[in-house]
C-alpha cells in the first residue's frame, strides 16, 4: 500500500504557517517519514531558518520523538517564483509536499493561488493542501501522533486511470481507522450500478482496503464534489492529477471545492 518516506513542508510567513507545519509533522509522524521544512526568502537565509526552528519548537510537543529531527532550510530566491524554488528542492527525492492554501471561504478558490497552482501543475509527487480553518485532521501528542480526518473521500474520475490516489486514500483511512468513501460524477450514459462497480474494481486493483460506501452523482463536477464532501463530512479529499497536456491537471483535481476545512491530497498519476 502507498506510503510516504520523505515529506517537504513549504511555509511562508503568514499566520497559516503553524497550521500547515502541524499537519506536515503529523503526517510525517504517522507515516514514519523524515521531514524537511522549507521557506523561500529574498534576503539572508539565516534569519529565515531561525524562524522555522522557533516555529518547530512551538508546534512539536516537548519530548515528542515521532517527528525525528526535522531538517530546516531556507532557499534564496534569485530568479523565478517561490514555486520554482520549492519544485527544485522537491526534486531531491521527496514523495510528498505539504503547503497551505490562502483561499477564503473554504476551498472554493484553492487552486487559484499562483504557488499552489504551479505546484499542482509541475510536481511529480502528491501535494497536500492545508486550507485556513479551525478543523485539524492531526493531533500531536507528547508520545504519539493521531490522524482524525473523519471520512476519507476519494473523488475518482475512472477515465484518468489514476490508481495511486485510491492507494493513498486507503492508506490514510487505514492509519486513521476511518471510513473510506469513493465518489464519482458519472456521465448520463453510465448507470449508477455500473459506475459503482467500476470504482470498487479500481479500489480492489489499487489494494485500497475496505470501502465503506460509494456515491455516484450527476451534474457539474465541481458542484457535485463539493456537495459529496460536505454531506459526508469528509475531512480529507483525495483527488487524482492526470495530465491532459503539458502542465495541465486533470478535470476532477481542478474542480473548485467549497467543502469547508477539508484538506486535499492531490496525487499525480505517474
Amino acid at each position: 500500500m502507498a506510503t510516504f518516506t520523505s515529506v517537504l513542508c513549504a511555509l511562508d510567513s503568514s499566520a497559516l504557517a503553524s497550521r500547515v507545519l502541524r499537519h506536515a509533522v503529523g503526517v510525517a509522524g504517522a507515516f514514519g517519514a523524515r521531514l524537511t521544512v522549507l521557506t523561500v526568502t529574498d534576503g539572508d537565509p539565516k534569519p529565515a531558518e531561525a524562524r522555522l526552528t522557533t516555529l518547530l519548537h512551538t508546534v512539536i510537543p516537548p519530548g515528542a520523538t515521532y517527528a525525528g529531527e526535522p531538517t530546516v532550510q531556507a532557499a534564496r530566491r534569485i530568479l523565478g517564483s517561490a514555486a520554482d524554488a520549492i519544485l527544485t528542492e522537491a526534486r531531491g527525492g521527496f514523495d510528498l509536499i505539504v503547503i497551505g492554501t490562502h483561499s477564503q471561504g473554504g476551498l472554493r478558490r484553492w487552486l487559484l493561488g499562483s504557488t499552489s497552482r504551479m505546484l499542482l501543475e509541475e510536481a511529480r509527487c502528491p501535494v497536500l493542501l492545508v486550507p485556513p480553518g479551525e478543523l485539524d485532521i492531526v493531533t500531536l501528542g507528547p508520545d504519539a501522533v493521531s490522524l482524525h480526518p473523519g471520512v476519507v473521500m476519494a473523488a475518482v474520475d475512472p477515465s484518468e486511470h489514476n490508481r495511486r490516489q485510491l492507494s493513498f486514500a486507503g492508506r490514510f483511512a487505514a492509519l486513521a481507522r476511518q471510513p473510506l468513501l469513493l465518489m464519482t460524477v458519472a456521465p448520463a450514459a453510465t448507470s449508477d450500478q455500473a459506475a459503482e462497480r467500476v470504482l470498487r474494481e479500481l479500489a480492489e486493483e489499487a489494494a485500497a482496503g475496505p470501502v465503506d460506501r460509494v456515491i455516484v452523482r450527476r451534474g457539474a463536477v465541481s458542484a457535485q464534489i463539493d456537495a459529496a464532501a460536505a454531506d459526508a463530512h469528509a475531512g480529507l479529499v483525495v483527488m487524482g492529477l492526470q495530465e491532459r497536456g503539458p502542465g495541465v491537471p486533470g478535470e476532477i483535481a481542478t474542480a473548485l471545492l467549497e467543502a469547508k476545512d477539508a484538506v486535499v491530497l492531490a496525487v499525480p498519476a505517474i
